[in-house]
């Protein structure tokens, strides 16, 4: 690219310049060639990526719910959709980097990221990023989604943290090659909280500004949350065995509405049913303080290179406190609409087997995944009925997802998947059996 320039700017400058047509001025092509060499030697600093990733879909229902993509459209059961079409320019500096991302599909176009990241120049083990960056809870999260196995991020990473990336500021500890302790890392940050909101993206139920068609960080609280992850990755042999650990902690929360909360569950003397339990408030007012958003994290990863191809087994588990409402248990992009808070107690979890056939083109994925929104009930238990009444947000969800990836050369994947999904039956007539919500996905993405 650069010697094309070079080659080229000569002639540029015959077509702008003033000075030819004319007597050339010595002085002045010189100086139109100094400014073209400056502007040539940022080329080998500067880095453009990208991916598109176009598919086919279908699910057993007309307009179900899903988190393979989004919704589908009420009177759809069939969608061709370019689930992302990214571009990301990336700036290496000395000792700095600079990162702009952008994502463009038919649903309209937003930022992902936009961060600076600036490094110590001794040592090269600190840093500092600002922007709008993933956040640093685990491995699945700081995937991309051009190398990942399966389309789209667990269930629960989708619920908990929507859209992976927020606003805030983090420190790194990664130690570089030469240290006896490479391969460790360190992120700690704290963050707005409320993630990017992107086109195509509904407010759950519940919250205000659902239909306003927003864009960015909508910052609606006091609070900011702390984000941290303790990782370590490392490979033996020239690689021919991989392995990784790390532990992640979220500390957060999301304002109060109102006074009304609940966050314990009882038996109900009448009907024998689970429901919710309000929170005296009458002597510590709760509204405009902060319900707790807590979670706990591990994961851990191994990867093996054989006769066979490349083994790989991966997962990671969650658990915690997630606040929310009535009928969602998501992280809100919008303050909740004045209404009464839910606190839960969750756990969620993943797990890949993942193998690539000897020294070919083909990859099997095996993936199993739940999220259940409110452990402390099951089953018959979520009623739906009556006042206080558990609803279809306490329900969990199981999955199983069976893939081929074939990588037809270092630009070119192509992606076949089919995900089961099953969610748990209750007491709720809508649920009171497994909905036939199974997605297949077929989907060709070039990468550059």
């Amino acid at each position: 690219m650069k010697a094309i320039l070079t080659l080229l700017f000569p002639y540029a400058i015959c077509a702008t310049s003033p000075v030819f047509g004319q007597q050339a001025n010595p002085d002045s092509l010189a100086k139109e060639i100094k400014e073209i060499k400056k502007d040539l030697g940022t080329l080998p600093h500067l880095k453009i990526t990208g991916w598109v990733q176009t598919q086919f879909q279908y699910v057993k229902t007309r307009g179900a719910a899903s988190y393979e993509g989004g919704n589908f459209s009420p009177n759809s059961d069939k969608r061709f959709m370019i689930r992302r079409g990214r571009i990301k320019f990336t700036y290496n500096g000395k000792n700095t980097q600079h990162v702009i991302q952008m994502n463009g599909s038919e649903r309209g176009v937003n930022l992902v990221e936009m961060y600076s990241t600036i490094t110590d120049p001794w040592v090269k083990a600190f840093s500092i990023t600002a922007g709008v960056m993933n956040r640093p809870f685990g491995f699945e999260i700081d995937q991309s989604s051009s190398v990942r196995e399966s389309p789209e991020r667990s269930r629960y990473t989708q619920i908990l943290m929507p859209n992976e990336r927020d606003l805030g500021a983090k420190i790194v500890i990664a130690p570089g090659k030469k240290s006896k302790l490479y391969g460790l890392r360190v992120d700690a940050g704290m963050y707005n909280g409320q993630g990017i909101y992107v086109p195509g993206t509904s407010a759950p139920a519940g919250y205000a500004n659902g239909t306003t068609p927003m864009l960015g960080v909508n910052e609606f609280d006091f609070g900011k949350d702390f984000i941290g992850r303790f990782s370590y990755y490392k490979s033996l042999k020239d690689e021919k065995y991989k392995f990784g650990l790390g532990v992640s902690h979220y500390n957060g929360g999301n304002i109060y509405s109102t006074n009304m909360v609940y966050r314990k569950l009882i038996t109900d003397e009448v009907t024998g049913n689970k429901i919710w339990l309000p929170v005296d408030s009458t002597q510590t007012p709760l509204k405009n303080r902060v319900a707790p958003r807590v979670y706990y994290g591990a994961e851990a990863f191994f990867s093996m290179n054989t006769k066979l191809g490349t083994t790989t087994l991966r997962g990671e588990y969650i658990t915690g406190t997630q606040p929310g409402t009535s009928s969602n248990s998501a992280s809100p992009f919008f303050q909740p609409a004045a209404g009464a808070t839910y606190v839960r107690k969750f756990n969620g979890m993943y797990a890949y087997f993942i193998q690539r056939i000897a020294k070919t083109k083909h990859e099997v994925v095996l993936k199993y995944e739940w999220y259940d929104p409110n452990t402390e009930v099951s089953g018959k238990e979520i009623t739906g009925t009556g006042a206080n009444a558990l609803s279809a947000a306490d329900i969990k969800y199981t999955q199983l997802g069976l893939g081929y990836n074939y990588y037809y050369d270092t630009n070119v994947k192509f992606m076949f998947y089919y995900n089961l999904i099953s969610n748990e039956s209750t007491g709720i007539a809508a649920y009171n059996k497994d909905l036939k919500d199974n997605v297949f996905t077929f989907r060709i993405q070039y990468k550059f």
